[in-house]
């Protein structure tokens, strides 16, 4: 399970890297799918990303608000794709010095993340020779947009968001995950018992606080004793007997967005964490006991 945090905490310093190389990347080519000036709706939309040695590819650099979906496809180079846009007084160095400070316990830099960056999702690059990850989420704004490899020092990609909003279609999810407030004003994850190993699944943030979903394989006798007992014990430089390699993931979501994904992964018994820090601890979530069992059909 400390897998996802070390990546998250390591990939901190890399984007307040990357971020010394705002110009977009990619070219200018249309994205797929309808794309014109008008505001009619329009049947859908996807903007191609390709992971290269020097930074994300886009297929295009400016399309209209609406709900778009993304497809990640590898070239030569892997890594994990994340979408975010920067509200105004902030800027995505500021950003980058934050998330080092966040994932070190700095509440006030949690916050200031949380209210200046808008995350809208993402995927890892999919492993050579496999097909490519698919996600989809809403432009909801105009304005600039950020695509960042959160795994490698590269500069981002960007595109811009111009003109009405435009009614675009999504695929329709077979199944959910979704993040939540629950008493007390615990972050919890909420879904069906089980869900479908291969298919679309929505997943909404309506907690107050931004969320990612890590789904990690475990043992088919673990159960939520154990991982309580795992988060109890405070030994998290060690990997959990219970767990196995096999883990989805989709990246962070801001509160009040809709993220959908492909999800493709081997049957069996999972349990959900999310390792954002809180605002008020600075503790990722899943040590404050973030996380639900279920199975995969």
């Amino acid at each position: 399970m400390q897998t996802r945090y070390r990546a998250a905490a390591a990939s901190s310093v890399l984007l307040l890297a990357a971020s010394a190389g705002l110009a977009a990347s990619g070219g200018a080519a249309e994205a797929t799918g309808t794309h014109h000036t008008s505001a009619r709706a329009a049947k859908s939309l996807t903007v191609k990303i390709t992971s290269t040695k020097s930074g994300p590819e886009l297929s295009t650099t400016m399309l209209r608000p609406g709900r778009t979906l993304f497809k990640v496809v590898r070239g030569n180079a892997g890594g994990s794709m994340q979408l975010l846009r920067i509200r105004s007084g902030y800027s995505l160095k500021k950003a980058g010095r934050d998330f080092g400070e966040a994932f070190s316990g700095n509440t006030r830099a949690v916050r200031r993340l949380d209210r200046y960056v808008v995350f809208y999702g993402g995927m890892d690059v999919p492993a050579k020779g496999a097909n490519p990850n698919l996600w989809g989420t809403n432009i909801d704004k105009a304005g600039k947009y950020y695509v960042l490899n959160i795994s490698k020092n590269q500069p981002p990609a960007s595109f811009r968001a111009k003109g009405n909003y435009q009614h675009r279609h999504l695929p329709s999810a077979e199944s959910w995950i979704n993040m939540a407030t629950g008493p007390g004003g615990s972050n919890q994850f909420r879904s069906p018992a089980n869900v479908p190993h291969k298919g679309w699944i929505r997943t909404t943030n309506n907690a107050h606080e931004p969320h990612f979903v890590v789904l990690q394989k475990v043992k088919e006798s673990t159960t939520k004793k154990d991982v309580n007992d795992f988060i109890a014990s405070g030994n998290f430089n060690s990997q959990p007997s219970w767990a196995l390699r096999t883990s989805r993931e989709t990246n962070i979501i801001s509160p009040g967005h809709n993220f959908v994904w492909k999800l493709r992964a081997p049957t069996g018994k999972y349990v959900v964490a999310c390792f954002w820090p809180s605002k008020t601890t600075g503790m990722p979530h899943f040590f404050m006991g973030m996380f639900k069992l279920l199975h995969l059909s």
